[in-house]
């Protein structure tokens, strides 16, 4: 099923063109609970909304007006994209979801308006379950479909991470025509490509050499933006925490893990006749799950900005709140 451009020209229009996300997601349970940071990278400005979405709501399936209506189960506090595109949220039971770039996403094209796409899947789960276990059990009940656009030379493909208050998350992955899912210690980092299974098998061999590390040891990565890079990084990185002394100390540690890719670093030919594109980290958040307590950091084009919220005293209000401005105090 296609949908014409211009019924989400304010969702997404022909921006996206060209254009492949490569982020980082990383969790980490310590004795103050479970925090989450995670790095957007971008080759342009998303245009980063701190709104929310209340219980009681009505929202449509398949995003932004588009198919089957339901009725919102829980409040939630997202990161919104490209206008009404839930890319990163929690809900009021602790429940996160990050939405990252997954090349190999296979998904069977939308045939009906009850089905799940992949652009509503993410705000879907937030919506309507409390837990990393109630999404597990649910996933086998659940009809997705891919939405194609028009004016679109690339499809967006995508996978999640789904991380709640008891530290326990979770990957999932639709590839070769089923769902693929990672839980606990093997669903703490990803990126992007490959599947998370090659992911983990290239982290267990590489591991036992990481014991002993100093500042020379070789852990795996080349120090380039791919994403096996960028998974290495992290997870050699993350696996060297220790405890922290408050949920701040936390939270600032673990906003160090992932690799933030530079600006104007070169990334990709596309094929759309542009050549060589870029891409860098636009912006990072760091979450507790346990207190709400969040960092967002935005670094792109011509804004530099850093703001601090909680999640939980924010839900079940009215914002829409640009993420994208520069903030910053002067002194």
């Amino acid at each position: 099923m296609k949908i014409k451009a211009l019924t989400l020209a304010v969702l997404l229009g022909t921006s996206l063109a060209g254009v492949a996300d490569a982020c980082t997601s990383v969790a980490w349970n310590t004795h103050l609970g479970t925090l989450t940071t995670r790095t957007m990278d971008w080759i342009e400005s998303t245009h980063p909304v701190l709104g929310n979405i209340n219980k009681g709501d009505m929202r449509a399936i398949q995003g932004n007006g588009i198919g089957d209506k339901y009725q919102v189960k829980y409040d939630v506090v997202a990161v919104f994209a490209y206008g009404e595109l839930v890319g990163d949220g929690v809900n009021s039971q602790g429940l996160q979801v990050n939405t990252l770039f997954y090349p190999k996403m296979s998904m069977e094209p939308v045939t009906n308006t009850s089905q799940i796409t992949q652009f509503s899947f993410g705000e879907y789960l937030l919506t309507n379950y409390a837990s990393v276990d109630e999404v597990v059990k649910a996933l086998p009940t659940l009809d997705f479909g891919r939405l194609t656009l028009e004016g679109m030379p690339m499809e967006m493909n995508l996978h999640w991470s789904v991380t709640d208050k008891s530290g326990d998350r979770l990957v999932v992955e639709m590839d070769e025509g089923k769902i693929s899912t990672y839980r606990g210690e093997d669903a703490m980092v990803m990126t992007n490509d490959p599947s998370q299974k090659e992911q983990i098998a290239k982290r267990k061999q590489l591991a036992p050499s990481w014991e002993n590390a100093d500042r020379d040891t070789n852990y795996g990565s080349i120090g380039n933006g791919n994403a096996q890079s960028r998974y290495l990084h992290a997870s050699y990185f993350s696996s060297k925490l220790s405890k922290p002394t408050s949920v701040n100390n936390a939270m600032m540690k673990l906003s160090t893990v992932p690799f933030r890719v530079p600006a104007d670093a070169p990334y990709l030919d596309f094929g759309n006749g542009s050549g060589m594109s870029g891409y860098a980290t636009e912006w990072t958040l760091t979450q507790s799950l346990e207190t709400g307590d969040s960092v967002f950091e935005y670094n792109f084009e011509d804004n530099w900005n850093t703001v601090s919220f909680n999640v939980y005293d924010m839900m079940g209000k009215q914002f829409r709140i640009p993420l994208d401005k520069s903030v910053i105090a002067q002194f």
